[in-house]
């Protein structure tokens, strides 16, 4: 009988530390708190950037995906022999990052000391990219919004 009412007690005493903590908001670590927000603008961003480039016409890019990691995925025919060449974005803050996504690319994101860095801002109904290599040299395109 008073091991009965002692397991009794233990179970019940459990049973409200565990409602109380459930009750509880628990800290979560920063990079967990944080949700994936993808910029609604990132399919056309990645198109200007591979326009850009590779110095083709953003109208032959094409969009084939956005996933939830907030990676863009574009590819565009090349009018002069029709191969077909692809890359990946992600935004990093205004900077555009991007690889390759041909089947002989090294697939490498573009983020070294030796990669030429793309920033990116939008402006009423345009986006300008501007596109700096390690010698300073670059270019700098505006596009209209889609």
């Amino acid at each position: 009988m008073k091991k009965t009412l002692i397991l009794i007690i233990a179970t019940v005493g459990y049973l409200s530390w565990l409602q109380l903590f459930a009750s509880q908001t628990l800290p979560v670590p920063h990079a967990q708190a944080e949700s994936r927000l993808i910029n609604p603008h990132l399919g056309t961003i990645c198109k200007a950037t591979a326009a850009i480039s590779f110095g083709r016409n953003f109208r032959i890019m094409q969009l084939d995906n956005v996933d939830e990691q907030g990676v863009a995925w574009v590819h565009y025919l090349r009018p002069s022999d029709h191969s077909r060449w692809a890359i990946r974005c992600r935004l990093q803050e205004d900077r555009v990052i991007w690889m390759a996504d041909n089947p002989d690319s090294d697939a490498r994101w573009r983020i070294g000391p030796d990669d030429e860095k793309i920033t990116w801002r939008i402006s009423e109904d345009n986006l300008t990219l501007r596109l700096v290599y390690p010698d300073g040299s670059g270019d700098e395109q505006t596009f209209q919004l889609e």
